[in-house]
């Protein structure tokens, strides 16, 4: 185990990975270390944070469909999509609802990608994300991109926001009463997401 670095201990995330304040990057001949906090949600569990994909795929057609192939080959689900693009290259961030299997396949097939922590805030009342985002501005937390997921909490939508600086984010939410939901909760067995 490392020694500890600045504010928080570094450690060497194992198979429960709890949370994380900045990006985890695939390398494949690397290790990854990060900060841990250990945090609560809805349902008792710890991760309120999800892991979001970012796979790099060239403009070329057929890359998208490659890529959505392996995942539901695979019995991955997607439960949100988002694609920026450029002249050669695409970005399309993806959370799934197991990601660790995902991660597998990912590697397995070489497709280039990163991991972030996101949080997945459900959106309760129409003014909730108009709400979320003067928190943030409020705590001086940048929003860096949102995104809505297909799935829903209670007949209420699920966005995906990463900010950056999670930590704060979380416990700035969750203390004014928003509800953030994990990697536990989006692969829910009941199916009651």
């Amino acid at each position: 185990m490392p020694a500890p670095c600045g504010k928080g201990n570094l450690i060497r995330p194992g198979p429960r990975l709890t949370s994380m304040k900045h990006n985890l990057f695939f390398f494949p001949a690397g290790r990854i270390i990060a900060r841990m906090a250990i945090y609560q949600t809805e349902r008792g569990h710890q991760e309120p944070f999800s892991i979001q994909f970012s796979v790099f795929l060239a403009n070329r057609v057929g890359q998208l469909r490659e890529l959505l192939t392996l995942l539901s080959d695979n019995n991955i689900s997607l439960l949100g999509c988002s694609m920026v693009d450029s002249c050669d290259w695409s970005v399309v961030r993806v959370v799934t609802d197991d990601p660790n299997k995902a991660r597998e396949k990912l590697k397995q097939r070489g497709m280039p990608f990163t991991e972030s922590m996101i949080l997945l805030a459900v959106l309760e009342e129409d003014d909730t994300l108009s709400h979320i985002t003067e928190l943030l501005m409020r705590a001086e937390i940048n929003l860096v991109f949102a995104y809505p997921l297909t799935i829903q909490r209670n007949n209420h939508p699920v966005m995906a926001l990463h900010v950056d600086d999670d930590v704060l984010a979380s416990h700035l939410l969750t203390r004014h009463g928003l509800t953030l939901l994990g990697r536990e909760d989006l692969a829910d067995p009941t199916g009651r997401i």
